[in-house]
């Protein structure tokens, strides 16, 4: 497959060179050239692969330039620890609606399923390249400790992860910050999530690639992590269907998740609409609704994987679909948006709680909420991408009684690693330049 710049059609690149580039020369971002549809008979032939072998086959499509031993090793290596065996788990939770479990992995997040895989990857490219690899998080939670984790034993690896200061939860940032490697680096910035991405970004315009180091970010804009999210899309939709299409109810986040949703529907797996969920933070919602691209004040809420301004995966999409202020057309007829307030996302954790007697995170609740409103009632899947562990503190406020059976205490006994910033750029440089030698 080939990938051109979104916004230099004649900027035709392969897998590798645009993995090792991150970001192209004008600052934009890579998308593929052209998509082929899989044939029916082909898809009849995945449907009966388990989820490692699946995943291995979806890639092959956008991954052309590794060998086939190499990559099948990486993907079957990486879930061998999750803790269900096929990876993710699906399950019916009303007619032919169904929830979508992804935070089987083991820092309990959706991250994990891209991120374990691209840690093993960037470990065989130092190896064969003998270069060390530079890498630039940042996140709004979960993204922070799937990449600590998945690169915290790689010795040509240095992790720097960027997150905002007391806007993620405790226990996600104990994830984070209770890793005590050398390789490890947590930098808590002053601000929110839209200025820790900034700062990567001006990172790298200072930084350069060199005869020593690789610069690499591992947010959604990654490639390989979007590869391997698009996976997990053509794997549900292909086992959920019978004779109707299915549609995909997911928190909004980065827009990485709904973007791969995307891509395995223009691969021909079927799927119809996509349905965003934001909460206070809206500004995805005024786009896919009104065309409205204004920018809007970040506001905390119980959900801080949606506490984003504009996602950065959203303009390669805007390409792709040549959006013009006249045609919105192409966004409509694949993608929807709902908005769940953070008050209804509060109430709804006691309603959901005492439906299901189940407890949900507080960014799952934003996709079952707007299930349960839609008039849409057959063949969606619900779309849960943390684990509610992680937000323990905050559910208990609203249900004081509730124990979830899952050990964390530990956290709490650990010593943590990390580092306060202002968004004085020159410190943070000087910070990062001193520990890579460069």
């Amino acid at each position: 497959m080939f990938y051109n710049s979104i916004n230099n059609k004649l900027d035709i690149k392969k897998f590798l060179d645009i993995f090792f580039s991150s970001i192209p020369k004008n600052k934009t971002l890579f998308f593929p050239f052209k998509f082929i549809k899989i044939k029916k008979n082909k898809i009849f032939f995945l449907k009966k692969l388990n989820y490692s072998n699946f995943a291995f086959e979806i890639s092959k499509i956008f991954i052309d330039n590794i060998d086939d031993e190499n990559l099948f090793n990486i993907i079957t290596n990486s879930y061998k620890n999750f803790n269900h065996n096929e990876v993710l788990k699906i399950k019916n939770i009303s007619n032919n609606n169904y929830y979508l479990d992804l935070n089987k992995g083991p820092t309990l997040t959706f991250k994990d399923i891209a991120m374990i895989p691209l840690g093993k990857l960037l470990n065989l490219f130092s190896k064969k390249i003998d270069k060390n690899f530079l890498i630039f998080c940042a996140t709004s939670g979960d993204t922070g400790s799937s990449a600590n984790n998945s690169f915290k034993n790689f010795e040509k690896i240095k992790n720097f992860t960027f997150y905002p200061f007391n806007m993620i939860s405790n226990i996600q940032k104990k994830q984070m910050t209770t890793i005590n490697k050398k390789n490890i680096y947590n930098i808590s910035i002053l601000g929110n999530f839209d200025v820790s991405q900034f700062l990567i970004k001006k990172i790298f315009e200072n930084i350069k690639n060199n005869k020593k180091n690789f610069l690499i970010s591992v947010n959604s804009i990654n490639w390989f992590r979007i590869i391997m999210q698009v996976v997990y899309y053509c794997y549900c939709s292909l086992k959920e269907y019978t004779y109707k299409k299915i549609n995909f109810i997911i928190p909004s986040g980065n827009f990485g998740n709904a973007l791969s949703a995307f891509i395995a529907k223009k691969l021909g797996f079927p799927i119809d609409k996509i349905i965003t969920c934001t909460n206070d933070n809206f500004y995805l919602d005024n786009f896919i609704k009104n065309n409205c691209f204004s920018n809007l004040n970040i506001k905390k809420t119980i959900s801080p994987s949606i506490d984003i301004s504009i996602p950065s995966n959203l303009i390669r999409l805007v390409n792709f679909c040549k959006i013009n202020n006249k045609n919105m057309n192409n966004i409509n007829k694949n993608f929807f948006s709902d908005k769940i307030y953070n008050k209804y996302i509060i109430n709804s954790i006691d309603y959901f709680y005492n439906k299901f007697n189940e407890i949900y995170d507080p960014h799952t609740i934003t996709s079952l909420s707007s299930l349960f409103k839609t008039n849409n009632f057959n063949n969606n899947i619900v779309v849960s991408t943390s684990y509610p562990i992680k937000f323990i503190f905050s559910i208990k406020k609203f249900l004081p009684n509730i124990k979830i059976n899952l050990n964390i205490k530990k956290l709490f006994f650990l010593k943590e690693k990390y580092k306060i910033f202002s968004q004085n750029f020159s410190i943070i440089i000087n910070f990062i330049k001193k520990k890579c030698n460069v």
